[in-house]
């Protein structure tokens, strides 16, 4: 298994700098912030293996809500671990947070072993459980890929899955407005 670090630089996706048309809260667990007051949109969780990968689809994702002109709250959480802590760690802060539509990014690259295939299947498997037992929709951001450079290609700017990510979260959010028109979903 491998753990891509930051090799390729020019490939991926950097945050834009500009003022977001959003609002967007960096949630770190490790300092207490009381949000419970304030509505949050959109959760956003990242695992801190193959971190560079994870950033740029974070980035592309969020430049893109910022291009699309998304007007809610997002909030980021970067989670200790990889892949297979996401969907324990995304239920309870689904809970806590109660988003309209929460993303889980990842990146599960194969290695020489079996260890990829029940990892990438169980991951997944957990992330769609999850989504129906919230009722909430999750969307599985999680990369499983062949190589470090298909992860590149995946998380950077040749495919920029982030981007891809934020525009069917924003037509979800829209389809739900359209099922739901009273409620402020």
């Amino acid at each position: 298994m491998s753990n891509i670090d930051n090799n390729d630089t020019d490939a991926l996706i950097s945050s834009r700098s500009s003022k977001r048309s959003y609002t967007l809260i960096d949630l770190d667990l490790n300092e207490y912030k009381d949000t419970s007051d304030s509505h949050i949109d959109i959760v956003v969780l990242y695992s801190n293996y193959n971190l560079f990968i994870n950033q740029s689809i974070l980035n592309g994702y969020l430049n893109e809500l910022d291009i699309k002109k998304f007007l809610g709250k997002v909030a980021i959480i970067k989670i200790p671990g990889g892949a297979f802590e996401l969907p324990v760690l995304a239920s309870k802060i689904i809970n806590k947070y109660n988003p309209k539509i929460s993303l889980i990014i990842g990146c599960i690259v194969k290695g020489d072993t079996k260890h990829y295939d029940f990892l990438s299947q169980t991951v997944t498997n957990a992330i769609s459980t999850l989504s129906l037992q919230k009722n909430t929709p999750i969307l599985n951001g999680v990369l499983t890929v062949e190589s470090d450079q298909q992860a590149m290609d995946r998380a950077g700017k040749k495919l920029n899955k982030g981007s891809e990510y934020a525009n069917v979260t924003l037509e979800i959010l829209e389809f739900l407005k359209k099922l739901w028109p009273i409620k402020n979903i």
